[in-house]
């Protein structure tokens, strides 16, 4: 069996678990209590996706695909906000280029 299609639920975990620290560490430098608690519920969220993530990996059955989230009116963002997009698009390719298999 192919490698990459053995790993695909490492691949997804893996990110998943990324997000969360990432949002973790975010929420633990959080400039004020709004941001504090927005990246909290945020971190929630992400702790959710990864639990789901790994109890489908366990039973060896394809993750439940999320409802598509619906984007909110444009604001400022911060750096720190723009570079945990730019990581979650950089994953989102990673797993839908290792969903496709080689080739």
């Amino acid at each position: 069996m192919d490698d990459a299609v053995d790993r695909r639920p490492e691949l997804r975990l893996g990110v998943r678990l990324a997000e969360v620290e990432a949002l973790y560490a975010a929420a633990l430098t959080a400039g004020g209590d709004a941001d504090e608690r927005r990246l909290c519920a945020e971190l929630a969220a992400a702790a959710a996706a990864l639990a789901a993530s790994a109890r489908a990996a366990a039973r060896g059955r394809p993750e439940p695909r999320p409802a598509p989230a619906r984007r909110a009116a444009p604001r400022h963002r911060t750096r720190l906000e723009r570079r945990l997009s730019a990581a979650e698009r950089t994953a989102d390719r990673i797993v839908a280029r290792a969903r496709r298999g080689p080739g």
